[in-house]
């Protein structure tokens, strides 16, 4: 019994698992923006790092979006990362010209969203998700 379990692939446990697919779908979409991130914007750096870089970037602007941006030590808590890891990802995201610090906290410098490449980045990025939503749509009436 033991041998057949550790035999089974993901595609023969998804089989009896309900919206089985959704998962697979998410997966996908999220592997693909951070891989388009990387090769776009941080091709220089290892993939892990561009996935930091990311997840960086997001808190910050989306705490400023929400009004509260954030301070390193405030940040540092929010992802649970050591405060020196975060303090030289930001060096490198202030280098890139990607944030700023103020003295309301981290802000996302929005001129890295009006250029050609951004552009085609986003447009890009919003087509990866429409696809991932049609995959998911279609889920409900199967």
């Amino acid at each position: 019994m033991a041998d057949t379990l550790r035999q089974l692939t993901w595609r023969d446990l998804r089989m009896g698992i309900p919206q089985r697919d959704t998962p697979v779908i998410v997966a996908q979409l999220l592997a693909n923006v951070l891989r388009l991130r990387h090769r776009t914007y941080y091709p220089e750096l290892r993939f892990m790092e561009t996935v930091e870089n990311t997840v960086i970037l997001m808190a910050i602007f989306c705490a400023e979006c929400n009004g509260k941006p954030l301070t390193a030590l405030g940040l540092s808590k929010h992802l649970e990362m050591p405060r020196a890891t975060l303090l030289r990802r930001l060096s490198f995201l202030a280098l890139k010209g990607e944030i700023r610090r103020g003295p309301q906290g981290l802000r996302v410098n929005a001129s890295i969203f009006a250029s050609p490449s951004s552009d085609d980045a986003i447009r890009s990025v919003r087509q990866t998700v429409i696809n991932a939503g049609n995959a998911l749509s279609k889920m409900d009436t199967d």
